[in-house]
């Protein structure tokens, strides 16, 4: 496994992280929380050492699975969580970054993952309702409490995140970013390698379209959390975008995570494994990263 460094903060994760949005049970289709924990041991078994999780992921399902899982190599591993989405008993979720819903959330969170603290604690999405001054305020306190070992956020703007930047010392911002979706973080990678912030890239596959294994024809269900995806939901998109992973040098996941991590800046790249075999199928990834690159590629409009 490969190590670097997140930001300033001195922690060493894998370059592949267990994204484990998945493990919680709702959004993604079939789920076998059998299979979810063995790929859970199986990372583990590989040298992945770093875990992303987040409250709404299954309503704490995720995060108290993850705990249970980690809790007897806690001190070997690196948890991230997250804060300010939160949901109701119909299962309507919204923003919320006020300083109570702050307490509230990371004392749940604690208990959920069965542990003291908390390695990465990030904010989710940006609230419009709160100011950011009094949220960052809230999780200064949290690390000065022992509670959060260091400050992250999500899905930050550049703007939003020099504003960040100004108020605490963020290590990380976690972006959308593969080979199909660029542009959310087209202005923020060039200031993380300013400001030598952590960048994780989260959907490095763009959710399953560039393992090169999707059909054209495939449709989410109802409540798969894929129809929000603008890859998704437009059909013909959906086609161009499942030709492009054919083109790729095979096997397709091989080649958009090469291209990610060519990208100066890019830390990590957090992947949903819900069975051993696609852990098995990341790692090789990455250990073809050694190997001569077959050909050169940047964007869906190389091959379109």
């Amino acid at each position: 496994m490969q190590y670097r460094q997140l930001g300033s903060s001195g922690l060493a994760v894998s370059r592949i992280g267990c994204g484990t949005w998945a493990l919680g049970g709702r959004g993604w289709g079939a789920h076998n929380e059998r299979e979810a924990r063995a790929a859970l041991e199986a990372c583990l078994e590989s040298g992945i050492n770093f875990f992303d999780t987040a409250p709404v992921y299954g309503f704490g399902r995720s995060e108290q699975v993850l705990g249970e899982a980690l809790k007897p190599v806690r001190s070997r591993v690196i948890i991230a969580t997250k804060c300010g989405l939160v949901w109701n008993d119909s299962g309507q979720v919204h923003h919320d970054l006020s300083r109570a819903c702050l307490r509230r959330g990371l004392e749940a969170s604690l208990q959920r993952l069965k542990t003291d603290y908390i390695d990465l604690y990030q904010i989710h999405w940006p609230d419009r309702r709160t100011p950011l001054e009094d949220s960052i305020d809230e999780l200064l306190g949290f690390q000065r409490s022992g509670a959060v070992r260091h400050i992250g956020v999500c899905n930050f703007s550049a703007q939003l995140l020099q504003h960040a930047c100004g108020l605490a010392s963020v290590v990380s911002v976690q972006q959308l970013y593969n080979l199909l979706q660029q542009d959310e973080a087209r202005d923020v990678l060039p200031l993380c390698r300013e400001r030598s912030l952590g960048f994780i890239a989260y959907s490095p596959l763009a959710q399953g379209v560039l393992t090169g294994e999707m059909d054209a024809a495939v449709r989410p269900g109802i409540r798969d959390v894929r129809r929000r995806n603008p890859l998704y939901r437009n059909p013909e998109r959906f086609a161009q975008a499942v030709r492009f992973a054919a083109g790729l040098p095979q096997p397709a996941a091989h080649a958009a995570l090469r291209f990610l991590f060519e990208q100066p800046g890019v830390t990590c790249a957090l992947i949903g494994m819900t069975r051993r075999e696609h852990v098995a199928a990341n790692i090789a990834a990455l250990d073809a990263m050694s190997a001569p690159e077959p050909g050169r590629f940047s964007s869906l409009e190389d091959i379109s």
